[in-house]
């Protein structure tokens, strides 16, 4: 390493430090509030109601991928490797987002009788399909993360939190209903984007660009990470979706709140990935060996510090579904405690997501994880037979296991997924542990979460888990928040 390599290395880890602070908070805001409002909601709609809340967030999914995810991951990608062109493709994403999010809309509506068997009103849907059209403030987030100005990026996102947070307690109060609820959350989203648009109108131009060219280069990669997308939300929500059908929408509510609890653990893997995916996209295209040893230190950090609380649920699950929803949702227990694993196959699969998508292998991906989505549907029906909504976790956390080592087995996918899985397996063992020593412990209550606590660091410290690495990385955590005012330096290297 040269002389001017040592010296920039602290300071990349400071600014990732400060960047990973931002980003942390930004997933704090994305994740933490829709629980909040899910808890909320619990106890203020009648069980039916909510619901039909829950299946309309699940079912919405399936549209959000075409018009929020799959176009702003890949705008993400082509900013950060075309700075020149960054501002011309905001202004052509914002176009092809608007018209794919109304083709979406429409279809939303069209087939949510099917879907619901018959159990929800097209007239709702029809305005909680608005939340599609009015995301927009999305391709600015793209902008935002490819010039890793991630500090705007939480600043963005703590407004619509805001706004959206004010208008469900305003519907709430109307007794207006569900109707009111879904026009608050649109009304957020359009709000954010107007102000976000005029606030940056100084920096960049706002505006619609009908550009075929740049859709056409925009499809290359928007298409594969549709697909694969449609096959994570597959995966993840048709449990809610055939639940509707088969069992009603009471079980729905069981399964879409302990999927809400699991989902906000999300938010610290999704948090680091904001800054470190165009970090990945950067060290690609200058074939920089630091790739991988990013992924894998992203990888073993994650699942190290995830494993927390997947073992307080494991252990606890009824206690903590009575602490947070109340009485009536503590048969979601059980649930929560396998539904938490997948916290750590979350954990993860976003790195290896991001990691594929930064190196191109998106359609590998994307195959693979249609594939298990489409298998997951037939064990899905058969275990909600027998099982209910523990039989559609059961199904979750078996498919999605598989996906991924399936990909560490794929000869394009298998150096970049195992450089990601590999360096996990210790931390998973920990956790496994942990639970299994706390479940045979015959204890209850704060005892049994105390112990399973002191377990999984035991686990972790003796299996290398937690060292002296992991040290550094809370001192540059440490070094990061005191220095998150500071201005951003666009890092050049791996994380450290």
């Amino acid at each position: 390493m040269s002389s001017g390599e040592s010296e920039a290395s602290p300071h990349a880890a400071r600014d990732v430090a400060r960047r990973a602070w931002y980003g942390l908070l930004t997933q704090v805001v994305d994740k933490v509030l829709p629980v909040l409002i899910l808890l909320y909601l619990a106890r203020s709609l009648e069980p039916a109601a909510f619901g039909v809340y829950a299946f309309i967030i699940a079912y919405l999914a399936f549209f959000q991928i075409v018009s929020d995810y799959s176009i702003d991951t890949v705008l993400v990608r082509m900013m950060s490797q075309d700075p020149e062109g960054r501002d011309e493709l905001l202004r052509a994403g914002l176009a092809l987002k608007l018209m794919m999010a109304l083709v979406s809309a429409a279809i939303a509506v069209a087939f949510v009788g099917p879907a619901s068997g018959h159990q929800t009103p097209p007239g709702l849907m029809a305005v909680a399909a608005l939340n599609l059209p009015t995301a927009l403030g999305g391709a600015y987030r793209a902008w935002q993360r490819s010039r890793l100005e991630i500090g705007t990026l939480f600043l963005q996102a703590a407004f619509r939190a805001t706004m959206l947070a004010a208008g469900v307690v305003v519907a709430v109060w109307s007794g207006a209903g569900l109707v009111a609820i879904f026009a608050a959350m649109s009304a957020a989203n359009l709000l954010t984007f107007v102000v976000i648009a005029s606030a940056m109108r100084g920096r960049v131009r706002p505006g619609l660009s009908f550009d075929p060219a740049r859709w056409r280069l925009m499809a290359a990669g928007v298409w594969p990470l549709m697909v694969n997308a449609f096959a994570m939300t597959l995966s993840l929500r048709a449990g809610q979706i055939l639940l509707m059908s088969m069992r009603g929408p009471v079980d729905v509510g069981l399964l879409g709140a302990a999927s809400r609890v699991t989902e906000a653990f999300t938010l610290l893997p999704e948090a680091l990935m904001i800054s470190v995916y165009p970090m990945m996209a950067d060290l690609h295209s200058r074939e920089s060996p630091a790739l991988l040893r990013t992924a894998a230190r992203s990888s073993r950090y994650l699942v190290a510090i995830t494993g927390l609380p997947v073992v307080i649920c494991a252990v606890s699950g009824r206690g903590i579904m009575h602490l947070l929803f109340g009485p009536s949702f503590a048969e979601a227990g059980p649930v929560l405690s396998l539904l938490s694993f997948m916290a750590l196959l979350s954990a993860t699969g976003t790195v290896i997501l991001n990691l594929l998508v930064a190196t191109h292998g998106e359609k590998a991906l994307s195959r693979n994880t249609l594939v298990f989505a489409l298998l997951n549907l037939p064990v899905s029906v058969l275990m909600i037979r027998s099982y209910g909504a523990i039989g559609a976790a059961a199904a979750m956390l078996a498919t999605s296991a598989a996906s991924q080592v399936s990909l560490a087995m794929l000869p394009s996918t298998r150096p970049y997924v195992r450089a990601a899985l590999v360096p996990a397996v210790r931390g998973i063992m920990a956790v496994l542990i942990a639970v299994i020593v706390s479940r045979l412990s015959g204890l209850s209550g704060t005892p049994l979460v105390t112990l399973s606590i002191l377990t999984y660091l035991a686990a972790a410290a003796a299996l290398g888990v937690l060292g002296i690495e992991e040290a550094r990385l809370l001192w540059s955590l440490r070094a990061g928040a005191k220095v998150a005012a500071a201005p951003v330096t666009p890092p050049r290297g791996e994380l450290q």
